[in-house]
This record gives C-alpha cells, sequence and structure tokens, in this order.
C-alpha cells in the first residue's frame, strides 16, 4: 500500500529517520498563506509539551501552484522539530493527504499521529497538547476538535452530520469532520488497512473525515474531545462551493450507515463524549450568510427535482409538506426541524435502494434541501448570540434521535 500513496524518495528519506514518538500531519492544498502559521504553532507547542519526544511534522500536499511546501518548509519551528514536505501520490484531496500521513506514521512507528488543517488562523500552541494529551498520556484513541465557531460557520456539520452522528451512534461528538484529530497507533493501522480506500473514492477527498470519526466509533475506540477556543479559518458558503464537499460527506455518511446499520440499528439513546481541558463561549468574527439567496436556491431546486426525484425519494406527507415550504415567501418561510430530519431519514434510506451511478445525482438533489434548511436557521438564529445558536443545534440534533424510530421502520435489511 504505502507504493500507492508515497514516492519511493519519500519513503527511503523517512526510513533514515528512524522511529519517532510523533506524527504531525498539514494536509494541503493552496494554502501557502496560512501554513506557515500553522506549522509555527505546532512546532512551538511540540516543542513544549513533549520535551523529549522526537516529533516529524509533515505537509502532504497535494500539488499546489502557489507555493504552500515552501511556505511550510520556510516557518520558524523549533530546531529539533524535523520537517519533511512530501507530494502523495494518486487521486487530489483530503483524504489522499491524509492517507500518506498514516503511512508516514506506521513507518516511523509513532505513538500518536496528530493532524491539522492547514486553513487555520486561529490555531495555538496549546493545540498542540490539547489533542495530543489524551492519546500520549491518558490512551485515548482519537480525539476530535471541540471548538466555538460562528453560528453560520460548519452549516453541513450543524445540520447533517452532528444530529445523523448523534442519533445513529449514541456519542454526541460535536465536530465529527472538524478536521484537526489525534489519533493512536490503533487507529492509524486500522484506517490505513481499510478496504474502504478502494471500494469508496469519495474517502479520498472531504469524505475522510467523517470515516475517520465513524470508524472509531464502531470499531471501539474510547473517544474524547479537545477544547480547541476559537475556530477561525477559510470558510465555504452554503449558497456556494459547497456541492463537491456534500456529497462526498453526506454520501459517505450514507455509505457508512450501510456498513454499519448492525451498530446503529440497537441504539436508543445517546451519551456525552469527555471534553478534554477547559473551553468558554466567546463572540467570534462574523460569516455573512445570505438566507434569501439560499431559500430561492431551495426554490430553484424545487422546480428542477420536486416531481423528478423528490417526489420519489420523499413519503407523501413529507414531499407534501416541503412543497408548501418552497411555496412561502422569504417572510413566512420556516423549514422545520422535524421536517428536516425525516427528509434526511428518507434520502438516507433511498439511497440505499438506488444503483450506485445514481447517488451523485441523488445527492446533488438533495443540496437545495440543505441550503433551504440553512436559510430556516439564518432566520430563526438571526438575534441569537453563538452560545446560544450552539444550544440550538443540540436540540436540533435531539430532533433526529426522537425521530430515529421513523428512520428504522422503513431502513431496508438488505442494506
Amino acid at each position: 500500500m504505502t507504493t500507492e500513496i508515497l514516492d519511493q524518495n519519500v519513503l527511503r528519506d523517512i526510513r533514515k529517520l528512524g522511529p519517532v514518538d510523533v506524527v504531525v500531519g498539514i494536509p494541503s492544498y493552496g494554502n501557502a498563506s496560512t501554513i506557515a502559521g500553522v506549522a509555527e504553532a505546532l512546532g512551538f507547542g511540540m516543542d513544549k509539551y513533549y520535551q523529549g519526544a522526537k516529533v516529524l511534522m509533515i505537509n502532504s500536499d497535494g500539488g499546489s501552484k502557489d507555493g504552500t511546501p515552501e511556505a511550510f518548509l520556510s516557518a520558524d519551528v523549533p530546531d529539533r522539530i524535523c520537517r519533511m514536505a512530501i507530494l502523495y501520490k494518486g487521486t487530489s484531496g483530503k483524504g489522499s493527504a491524509l492517507r500518506a500521513i498514516f503511512e508516514v506514521a506506521r513507518e516511523t512507528e509513532a505513538r500518536i499521529c496528530i493532524v491539522a488543517d492547514a486553513d487555520s488562523r486561529s490555531i495555538t500552541p496549546d493545540w498542540a497538547r490539547q489533542l495530543g494529551y489524551p492519546v500520549f498520556q491518558e490512551n485515548y484513541g482519537y480525539v476530535t476538535p471541540f471548538y466555538l465557531r460562528d453560528k453560520h460557520d460548519a452549516t453541513i456539520t450543524n445540520s447533517l452530520v452532528y444530529p445523523v452522528t448523534r442519533a445513529l451512534y449514541g456519542q454526541r461528538i460535536r465536530q465529527p469532520i472538524g478536521g484537526d484529530f489525534a489519533l493512536s497507533r490503533g487507529l492509524v493501522c486500522i484506517l490505513r488497512q481499510d478496504r474502504f480506500w478502494e471500494s469508496h473514492p469519495s474517502i479520498a477527498k472531504f469524505g475522510v473525515d467523517i470515516w475517520m470519526t465513524t470508524t472509531a466509533i464502531c470499531e471501539g475506540l474510547r473517544i474524547c474531545q479537545a477544547a480547541l477556543g476559537v475556530k477561525i479559518h477559510d470558510p465555504k458558503k452554503p449558497s456556494r462551493d459547497l456541492s463537491p464537499m456534500f456529497r462526498q460527506v453526506v454520501g459517505t455518511m450514507f455509505e457508512l450507515m450501510k456498513r454499519y446499520d448492525h451498530k446503529w440499528l440497537i441504539i436508543k439513546h445517546s451519551q456525552p463524549v469527555d471534553i478534554y481541558g477547559e473551553y468558554r463561549f466567546s463572540e467570534i468574527e462574523d460569516i455573512e450568510i445570505h438566507p434569501l439567496v439560499l431559500l430561492n436556491k431551495l426554490k430553484e431546486g424545487y422546480q428542477i427535482y420536486g416531481d423528478n426525484i423528490w417526489k420519489q425519494v420523499l413519503s407523501p406527507e413529507n414531499y407534501e409538506e416541503v412543497s408548501q415550504v418552497c411555496q412561502k415567501d422569504y417572510k413566512k418561510f420556516i423549514f422545520p426541524m422535524d421536517l428536516w430530519a425525516r427528509v434526511v431519514f428518507d434520502f438516507a434510506v433511498y439511497y440505499c435502494w438506488v444503483p450506485k451511478e445514481d447517488h451523485d445525482s441523488l445527492l446533488e438533489s438533495m443540496i437545495p434541501l440543505y441550503q433551504g434548511r440553512t436559510a430556516s436557521f439564518a432566520k430563526e438564529m438571526a438575534i441569537l448570540s453563538d452560545e446560544l445558536a450552539d444550544a440550538f443545534v443540540d436540540g436540533c440534533a435531539s430532533v433526529f434521535e426522537r425521530l430515529k424510530p421513523y428512520l428504522l421502520e422503513r431502513w431496508p435489511r438488505r442494506c
């Protein structure tokens, strides 16, 4: 497998280093303006909190044209932190970048692997401790981030991935696809050997984060969340940019529902997940969102997909409710949370039945519905603080839990 993702010259250089204690991986593509700050924060954090440990920091790049690897190598990092910039082989995408990092961790026999997004503008040296210590000192197998984010950031997480993961697998992991993680050697071995790489190419791209988190849950790893404070990065706007990411993340999530239905079918309630470190809410820079634009996307989607796809996917009652929602003007518009949960479950069930070649078009047709729910959330949260909005997201996730029997009644056992 190593020969598929790592160049032989890279392998030779890595093997010359010998075993290390910690691999720090930064996947990147076109992040020249931010990656040096990420490398410096993690470098000084590793130097401060992992004294005596041998650390290798890797930039796994997808062929950036803006000088990202050069920016990484020019960062002001303590001399004892070994650094390498590598160009992975194969499909370009975040998942492939992480796969290369996992191979480096295996080759170096690292005890832990820490991964951080290259576009973070709020990362501090303390993140190295918060992410790594639960694995390094307390035998956790997987650490996910616990951020403070603007209420309009991470809309796919808030409206879909968090509530579905919580309802299905019974763990309240607030940021299942946050982008900053820590993994034990055992989990790295599980992930790098998984045949999902070959059968589901979406995990070579943005589907990788939800696959990692779901695999960690279902394979029985001890999981905690690291309190990291504010998350400021380069967000994608739900009115554009998100189509490939949406299809890759949600498609992977639906595939994992099929793979692990023997796990989630018997789970009835969710439980809190430990948070490592202290956190407190603070208001952060606002992310601009345009609910009227999103509502128009929903209306356009109804014209394109309503009779064509939605009518087939949704139950008659849900289709009628969605039709009524799409007829409302902005002043009266609301996309109820219980309807949204049933819509998501309807799509998950239908995804399980349709041929693989129809998956992309099915997921594409779901995007206007997600945009409509996002518009509704923006209206509902207009006067609320980020802290109250976060509590509201938790309440929305509980609706998915409450409606899980709706999914159980419809889930085809052949999946």
